[in-house]
């Protein structure tokens, strides 16, 4: 009888063994993150503030946000641009726009070149092996149970139902004049003359918080044109960056300003350019 017992305890180490030992080692696997897609910058208007993890923001130290990765995770953090690289500690969440895979420090956007552009693609890969937990997914039998399936005969040769038709009185139906649809206003100024030979160059914008300067740019974008923008200072170590879209051609001045409307402005300045 203790022969039989000590067998039956040996048998059910085996069993547990059998099926805690597969997730265990599964649970152990590494891999190295890898990811590709537009990063953005955030800078000195956030100091002071604290980040999901609890550290205080500071945009002069190579930090990053990311939705998913746990706090601490070493990122290399690679421009496709010009193949320019940064290592950068994740500390917070972010970025929440769309399309948009991280947002690093503004210190770590300089030695990337991408002050002036806001945005820029990236690859993004992480210096350690994260441990990535794969659950073994258990295979459910499922039990069919066969239903009754009612045989419905036609019948056969089966004329039709008499129907008597009883005249309807038909309203002959007019549609109203189609609404015209108000195009977007947008302002332009100075009220100047519009040449159809000469480029002009409409701004939407100067902002002295680079992120609202990357949110305009990321509009007009949508919006089917082409901004760019300029970068420079008042004298007093203050940088502005404006949001235009130039080399507009007389001819498209018009067009271009609805398709600035859509994006949600209601002003610009026209320039001409040389």
């Amino acid at each position: 009888m203790k022969q039989k017992f000590i067998i039956l305890f040996v048998l059910f180490l085996l069993f547990m063994t059998a099926l805690f030992v597969p997730f265990h080692l599964q649970a152990q696997e590494t891999e190295t993150f890898r990811q590709e897609g537009i990063a953005s910058w955030y800078g000195k208007e956030f100091d002071g503030r604290p980040t999901a993890s609890g550290e205080i923001f500071d945009s002069s130290k190579l930090t990053a946000a990311h939705p998913s990765l746990p706090f601490g995770t070493v990122l290399v953090v690679t421009n496709k641009h010009n193949n320019k690289k940064v290592t950068v500690k994740v500390n917070d969440r972010g970025p929440f726009v769309a399309a948009r895979i991280i947002d690093i420090s503004k210190a770590a956007a300089e030695q990337l070149d991408m002050i002036v552009t806001g945005t820029a693609p990236v690859s993004v890969e992480s210096t350690d092996r994260l441990a990535l937990v794969k659950p073994v997914q258990e295979t459910v039998p499922q039990v069919y149970t066969p239903v009754a399936v009612a045989v419905v005969t036609a019948p056969v040769n089966t004329a039709p139902p008499a129907v008597n038709y009883a005249p309807v009185a038909q309203t002959i139906y007019t549609p109203p004049p189609a609404a015209i649809q108000a195009s977007y206003q947008v302002k332009l100024t100075p009220d100047i003359n519009v040449a159809q030979n000469k480029s002009y160059r409409l701004q939407v914008g100067s902002y002295k918080v680079a992120r609202n300067a990357v949110d305009a740019f990321e509009r007009l974008k949508n919006a089917g044109l082409n901004p760019a923008y300029e970068r420079f200072s008042d004298g007093a170590k203050s940088e502005y960056f404006r949001v235009v879209v130039a080399g507009v051609r007389g001819t498209d001045v018009q067009s271009t300003a609805e398709k600035i409307g859509t994006a949600g402005f209601k002003e610009a300045i026209i320039r001409e350019e040389n």
